[in-house]
């Protein structure tokens, strides 16, 4: 099911960190109804940082933001926007191993994000698993996979994963160009 899709090299960070893009996926909008100040959240494929620096934001002072990449050239470069936007003090900057996030932890995290990267897993089923662990009893994850990689049956494939792994499915925001879920911790 997963892993047949290639990873978005750190070359395209300029498409994934675009301005018209801030239009068309706006963070705040996807992302305002699940994250609250002082909250613990994943940004997993972080990239460059096009999600994580808004949720720093949201997440306030008291709050963090673990972006998870499997990439340096994309950590660095997000590590770089996040000083520049003075936000870097709420982040910390995490680089996954092939297959595995590689966080330890057992309820660290309120929201989980996983933008356009699942279909890029080797293993959905272990990533599921891996997020349940990290995931707080109630806490959510946004799930957003690109209409032009996963298909609706694929897209029900990892549904079908995440609730074995622990998750209830639910209706996802809309998203140009997006199949999406909100999948919720079973407590």
């Amino acid at each position: 099911m997963s892993g047949n899709h290639r990873l978005c090299p750190a070359s395209h960070a300029g498409v994934l960190d675009h301005p018209i893009r801030r239009l068309l996926q706006s963070p705040s909008r996807l992302l305002g109804p699940f994250i609250r100040p002082g909250d613990t959240v994943l940004d997993i494929g972080a990239g460059s940082g096009f999600f994580t620096r808004p949720m720093a934001r949201m997440v306030g002072e008291k709050g963090l933001v673990i972006a998870v990449d499997l990439q340096e050239e994309m950590l660095a470069m997000l590590r770089e926007r996040a000083k520049n936007e003075g936000v870097i003090s709420r982040i910390r900057v995490h680089r996954a191993l092939p297959g595995t996030l590689d966080l330890s932890g057992k309820g660290i995290a309120d929201f989980a994000l996983a933008f356009y990267v699942v279909h890029e897993m080797p293993d959905a089923a272990r990533f599921f698993a891996e997020v349940a662990v990290l995931l707080r009893p109630g806490g959510k994850m946004l799930v957003v996979e690109p209409t032009f990689e996963v298909g609706a049956a694929e897209f029900a494939g990892m549904l079908q994963t995440a609730m074995a792994a622990g998750f209830t499915a639910g209706k996802g925001p809309r998203v140009l160009f997006g199949r999406t879920a909100v999948l919720e911790k079973r407590g």
